[in-house]
């Protein structure tokens, strides 16, 4: 089992940078106000809005080191294995789902990440440990961190580890379906032959192409813009997992985690994971033209008794108001 703190790296350097800044804004300012006689007030005015700003920024950046700190120390004191958590402490908690979505706003340097949180509560209780929630999710998230994540969670609501958040991935789950995708121009045409293969996604490509330069195997999912590229050339093999290595275990605060940290601790890039429909396509890189794109879905489930409650999350997906 792999146990995550979800965290920002570069947060101490960004705090240094800025306590530089705001004392030598300071030191500035007094020298301004020590040296100049006519227009004071303008002058003091226009350097305290400039304060102003760094105070907010660092006290922003303060308050998410503290919540990071009070991750670390809830994962430092509670035992994690395959079987489940337990708490330093009994605790009251509540077990459900999160969900996020990440998403960026403006442009160039007034670009901004955002993300939405939605906690699902399903029952709160009160004990000292948790069984391991071998229950379904769905990773679908850019390098940049725009995409979503659903995942079986529980939410600390005592003191002092309140809205501390556990995430739960399994490794539990099944690739099902198998077809070909057949894509096709007036002069080039590809097959991409797809199965399931335990936790992987797996095929062939076979192509004849004339004007494309290459066959692209790419992934999505529904409400998620962007692709993973699994394969690429004329005709080949590819193999991809659906599912984590091992369990996954994520620890954080519910006001700081994002689907960027989710996806960095799962692999980094561009990264989907989990279960319920997915979508595989075949794409021809045409030169001095858009690509050409066919498409089909294939599921991963949980086994047994769990497939239906992995339909039932998948139709739930969404956020609520």
């Amino acid at each position: 089992m792999k146990l995550v703190v979800l965290k920002e790296r570069g947060s101490t350097v960004a705090l240094a940078v800025l306590g530089v800044f705001t004392i030598l804004l300071i030191a500035v300012l007094a020298f301004v106000f020590i040296s100049v006689s006519e227009g004071r007030l303008l002058i003091t005015a226009f350097f305290a809005f400039f304060l102003l700003i760094m105070f907010s920024g660092l006290y922003v950046l303060m308050k998410k080191r503290g919540e990071y700190r009070r991750a670390e120390s809830f994962a430092g004191l509670s035992g994690f294995s395959d079987s489940g958590l337990t708490f330093p402490e009994e605790l009251e908690f509540e077990t459900g789902t999160l969900e996020m979505r990440g998403y960026w706003v403006g442009s160039g340097r007034n670009r901004s990440y955002h993300v939405e949180r939605n906690f699902l509560p399903g029952k709160r209780e009160r004990a000292s440990k948790v069984p391991f929630m071998s229950s379904p999710f769905k990773v679908a998230v850019s390098p940049d961190g725009t995409g979503f994540v659903k995942a079986p969670a529980v939410r600390i609501t005592d003191e002092p580890y309140k809205n501390i958040v556990v995430l739960f991935f399994t490794d539990e789950g099944e690739v099902r379906g198998s077809g070909t995708v057949t894509v096709v121009t007036e002069s080039d045409s590809a097959q991409v032959n797809y199965r399931g293969d335990g936790k992987f996604i797996a095929g062939t490509v076979y192509s004849t192409l004339t004007k494309a330069r290459r066959v692209k195997v790419v992934l999505t999912a529904e409400g998620f813009e962007y692709e993973k590229v699994i394969g690429k050339g004329r005709s080949f093999e590819f193999r991809e997992r659906m599912l984590p290595e091992e369990k996954v275990v994520m620890v954080g605060t519910y006001g700081t985690v994002t689907p960027r940290m989710v996806a960095k601790a799962l692999g980094g890039g561009t990264v989907l994971l989990g279960h319920g429909e997915f979508i595989i396509r075949g794409v021809l890189d045409v030169r001095l033209r858009p690509d050409v794109r066919a498409e089909e879905t294939f599921r991963v489930e949980l086994r047994g008794e769990e497939i239906e409650k992995g339909r039932e999350f998948e139709e739930e997906w969404g956020f609520r108001d």
